[in-house]
């Protein structure tokens, strides 16, 4: 016996063209994603510390030995952003002077996060140019560690130690939950059409 059953080609048909496009629609949200992703994060670190998103973002420029941005995964499910990188200095930080004077004494401080103020880095924290420097590079805040030598560059703190404090943290995967179901949505109406 053989049971024929009339448009079964066209809805198989049909099945194949939606998974096509399902297929497509989950691309597009990806490669939103991975190039909408870094500014997303960069905006949540941006509210909690005082820092541009432009040097959070600066990693993705990924100069070796220093920082990167690398985002892995083929499936929503399974994306993920990864950071790595230098600890900063608080130049990155609205660090105020920015100059030596040249007169008087003065005191080097920064504003690490938005809603604690600026702290003075030290007393014995003083500005100046690094050995090895190229012309209109900023000076930097250096501290000695003992009564004259050796000196050090003052550090504060990495992107990822940033990306990774738990109100961030929170905040980026609220932030990524959000955007990226938006961007599910309109990918889901342009190939529906």
């Amino acid at each position: 016996m053989n049971i024929v059953i009339d448009g079964l080609d066209n809805v198989v048909d049909e099945l194949q063209d939606m998974r096509d496009r399902s297929k497509k629609v989950v691309q597009r949200t990806i490669a939103d994603f991975k190039t909408r992703g870094p500014s997303w994060v960069a905006g949540e670190v941006a509210k909690e510390y005082n820092i541009k998103k432009a040097d959070i973002n600066e990693a993705k420029a990924g100069i070796r030995g220093r920082s990167s941005v690398k985002i892995h995964g083929t499936k929503i499910g399974d994306l993920s952003i990864i950071y790595r990188g230098r600890v900063l200095t608080p130049t990155h930080f609205g660090m105020k002077p920015t100059i030596r004077p040249n007169k008087g004494p003065y005191v080097v401080t920064a504003q690490i996060k938005r809603k604690s103020g600026r702290k003075p880095l030290g007393r014995k924290v003083f500005l100046g140019t690094p050995r090895n420097a190229k012309e209109n590079t900023p000076q930097l805040p250096f501290q000695r560690m003992d009564a004259r030598y050796p000196i050090e560059v003052v550090k504060t703190i990495s992107v990822p130690q940033m990306v990774t404090n738990n109100i961030v943290s929170n905040n980026i995967h609220d932030r990524i939950n959000k955007e990226l179901s938006k961007r599910l949505q309109h990918h889901l109406e342009r190939l529906s059409k």
